[in-house]
């Protein structure tokens, strides 16, 4: 027994004799274990390109210099980012707003070449405008001296056209008419049509009276018209009057529309070219009385004393309105009223005939005086009917002659035939 127990401890000894180194080297060696590893995220960046040379801010903050084209790299946060670009001399810049993912890189293209040539093209124009405006207000400046002198020469020639003075003013009105006041040049042309001041010129008159027309006188036209009516300084054109006299009419010149009414009252130039010039009995077909009312009525209430005189003939014999002498006398005194000597031989023939008024031989010789002064030839004529047959005076055959004459010289017909008489 004992024995056997010397054999145990025996054994026991040897065992751990054997493992103890091992364990001892155990020792020595860290037991490696299994762990939780933390994957940090791949960062994000920001990659701009300038085409310019530029200095560079994200997000506010100075990031320094690039050359042109040339670019930057920065790390950044995923997320919205502000970046500014501007131009080295700090004139043109420019703002981009930028998506970063959450890996990977981002490029951001800075484009100031845009920006700079926008600028420049701005200015450019900017000093085209101004060198314009500029252009613009000398030009001003010397139309508006130049006015001011035509002003002056205007005022000249119209004092001198009053005072009679007619031969000193055709210069200054002919310089008018040249520096484009196209009213002067119809002025011009009436001189020369009746003799003021130069000798009689038809022709010059209707060159004058055409350039006026042409730059949008309507007095231009509406004398222009006259010419082509009467005849005078061109070959009589019924046709082409009335188109002249409806162009002045509709830009409002009530002399316009007289003498267009005139022509629907006689029927000339408002039917077929075949009764264009002195057509005659033939024009009767194409008379209209309700359209010379509305025109003699148009130009009357417009003040035009010559339409209110034939507006007054109307109603006195009843052509295209119901006879009425009451209208007609009105209308007569409207016209004499206004210095329109046919108005007031009008009113001398119905004092005379006792329409409208008590006939009155005395009262009706007075007005065809009036009408004769105020250049009426035919109040002339009447006054050496009221001299031939003693109306309102004393029978006086020379005197009777002498306004017969004076009729006649202003080319009145009738005045003419009465010369003749014995």
């Amino acid at each position: 027994m004992r024995k056997q127990n010397l054999v145990g401890w025996a054994l026991a000894a040897v065992l751990t004799i054997a493992v103890f180194p091992v364990l001892a080297q155990q020792d020595d060696v860290p037991i490696l274990r299994p762990k939780n590893q933390i994957i940090k995220p791949v960062g994000a960046t920001l990659l701009v390109m300038c085409d310019l040379a530029c200095n560079w801010k994200l997000d506010g903050f100075a990031k320094g210099r690039i050359e042109a084209g040339d670019s930057a790299k920065t790390k950044v946060e995923p997320g919205q980012h502000v970046v500014i670009a501007m131009t080295e001399d700090g004139v043109d810049q420019t703002t981009q707003l930028s998506e970063v993912k959450s890996s990977g890189q981002m490029v951001v293209s800075i484009e100031l070449k845009p920006v700079r040539d926008a600028r420049l093209k701005a200015e450019q124009e900017e000093q085209e405008k101004v060198a314009l405006d500029q252009q613009e207000k000398e030009l001003r400046e010397v139309e508006r001296q130049k006015q001011l002198a035509l002003k002056e020469i205007l005022r000249q020639s119209e004092e001198l056209y009053k005072d009679k003075r007619y031969a000193e003013a055709i210069p200054l009105l002919d310089k008018l008419c040249n520096g484009g006041h196209v009213e002067s040049c119809e002025i011009l042309g009436s001189m020369y049509e009746e003799g003021k001041g130069v000798l009689r010129d038809y022709s010059r008159a209707f060159a004058l009276y055409s350039k006026a027309c042409d730059a949008g006188n309507e007095d231009g036209c509406n004398r222009l018209g006259v010419m082509y009516t009467t005849g005078r300084g061109v070959a009589t054109d019924n046709l082409r009057a009335v188109k002249l006299y409806s162009k002045a009419c509709e830009d409002g010149n009530a002399g316009g529309c007289s003498n267009l009414g005139a022509m629907y009252e006689t029927g000339k130039g408002v039917g077929s070219k075949e009764f264009d010039g002195d057509c005659g009995g033939m024009c009767i077909a194409y008379q209209n009385y309700p359209k010379a009312l509305e025109l003699y009525t148009k130009a009357c209430e417009a003040g035009n004393a010559d339409g209110c005189k034939k507006l007054g003939d109307l109603y006195l014999n009843g052509k295209g309105v119901n006879e009425d002498d009451e209208q007609a006398k009105t209308i007569f005194s409207r016209a004499c009223d206004a210095g329109n000597g046919d108005g007031c031989s009008g009113l001398g023939l119905m004092y005379l005939d006792g329409k409208g008024f008590k006939e009155d031989d005395a009262k009706a010789f007075t007005m065809f005086s009036k009408a004769c002064d105020e250049g009426s030839a035919d109040g002339c004529d009447h006054i050496g009917d009221g001299y031939r047959y003693g109306w309102g005076v004393h029978k006086d055959k020379t005197k009777a002659k002498e306004f017969y004459e004076k009729a006649c010289q202003m080319n009145y017909p009738q005045g003419c035939v009465d010369l003749r008489y014995k």
